[in-house]
């Protein structure tokens, strides 16, 4: 009966509402390890091996993976069967080869059934790799085989006896390469013919050819590319910056390099311009400009820290100020401009001119409405208020534009 339970403890667990995965997995371990430590092996290698099960569906749960197969190998060695222990051990060391058991906390058993599991683990993984090397060779991968006999071979014997022929793979790609005229390509072929084998004279002596048909070609692509972005020809030159990046040359760095800061300094300009836009409403502006970036432009992510700096240009109402305070912000001012004639009419007269304006975040006027005087002083005063500059009034917010009536007093 006892024997029973145990058996149905899994499936009781697993059907529990609002319980996740994890924790059916984690208390199903707990489960396991306590009938291990009360010497009940066969009862937790039942449980454990339901876990198992289910994790097999889930490889990306690496570490209760391991767990369980660890587990299960301390029971099998509980129950005296060691050939089966070593098999969850190669298990685990399926799944993480670098993995480590601690001396102090397992007998020199465990350890002794885990060198082995581990090492029959990297002959494996040894065997796979050369017979898999072999096979790319052979069909002509030569950067797959690259990858892994660099990756593996300071690991597994009998990988490194591929790399003259590699070598040689390398170096005839590279020759076919130079001849179609793909000389980033050929380039980094004949790079990896010299780490394979650095004293293969023939692709030493491609390398320096290579060398210096990239050197001239970036040279020619350069100068065009400064042709085409002096003239605003920016799609074109664009298209030229690209094809310079893509030679992939130490020898074109610096010119990479002026190509940015030029263009850098363009889109600095523009965001300027644009800003500025802005600040005085002009959206016709704002929408040219934003035009002549999206020309400028070599590639979609190219200057984003300084695209970033951008106003987002939300409009908050202008500022009602009394003409005092406005006055305050006066930087300029103009005088109406009033003829002999008028000023020997009005002699001894004193008039007043209500002028109703607004000024914007830039501190430039507009006059909407004047009121007194004659409509002869009433244009000369508005003419000369319109000319008048303030210093930019701040809050919080940014600049602001300010409404405001300022009264005008002219004594004839």
């Amino acid at each position: 009966m006892a024997r029973n339970v145990v058996a149905l403890l899994l499936v009781v667990l697993l059907s529990r509402p609002g319980w996740s995965f994890s924790d059916e997995v984690e208390d199903a371990l707990a489960k396991a390890e306590a009938l291990y430590f009360e010497a009940q092996f066969a009862e937790s290698i039942k449980i454990l091996q339901g876990v198992d099960e289910m994790l097999r569906a889930h490889p990306e749960r690496r570490q209760e993976g391991i767990s369980v197969k660890l587990q299960l190998a301390l029971a099998h060695i509980g129950l005296n069967d060691p050939q089966k222990a070593k098999t969850f051990l190669n298990d685990l060391f399926a799944i993480d080869p670098d993995y480590s058991l601690d001396t102090q906390q397992f007998s020199p058993k465990v350890m002794a059934l885990a060198e082995q599991a581990k090492a029959e683990q990297a002959e494996i993984r040894c065997q796979t790799a050369r017979t898999d090397a072999g096979k790319k060779l052979a069909e002509g991968n030569a950067k797959a085989t690259f990858d892994l006999v660099t990756t593996m071979k300071n690991k597994c014997d009998g990988l490194s006896v591929l790399e003259p022929e590699l070598a040689e793979l390398f170096y005839k790609l590279g020759a076919d390469a130079f001849k179609r005229g793909e000389l980033p390509v050929a380039m980094q072929d004949f790079q990896a013919t010299l780490k394979l084998s650095p004293k293969h004279d023939l692709a030493i002596q491609y390398m320096d050819l290579t060398k210096t048909k990239l050197q001239l070609t970036a040279d020619r692509i350069f100068l065009q590319w400064q042709k085409n972005f002096d003239a605003g020809l920016f799609g074109q030159a664009a298209s030229d910056y690209r094809l310079l990046v893509s030679l992939n040359d130490e020898a074109n760095t610096q010119m990479i390099a002026d190509a940015r800061n030029e263009y850098r300094e363009a889109l600095t300009k523009l965001v300027g311009a644009y800003n500025q836009a802005c600040m005085r409403g002009d959206n016709a502006v704002m929408d040219k400009v934003k035009i002549q970036i999206s020309d400028l432009l070599p590639d979609p992510s190219f200057g984003e820290d300084i695209r970033g700096q951008m106003t987002t240009c939300t409009k908050n109402g202008c500022l009602q100020m009394n003409s005092v305070l406005a006055m305050a912000r006066l930087k300029s001012r103009v005088n109406p401009e009033i003829s002999p004639a008028l000023q020997g009419f009005m002699h001894g007269s004193q008039v007043t001119v209500r002028v109703k304006t607004r000024i914007d975040e830039a501190g430039n006027v507009t006059v909407s409405e004047t009121e007194g005087g004659n409509p002869t002083v009433s244009a000369a005063v508005r003419s000369a208020v319109e000319r008048w500059k303030f210093n930019p009034i701040i809050d919080q917010t940014g600049s602001r534009c300010v409404d405001t009536e300022i009264p005008i007093f002219i004594r004839f």
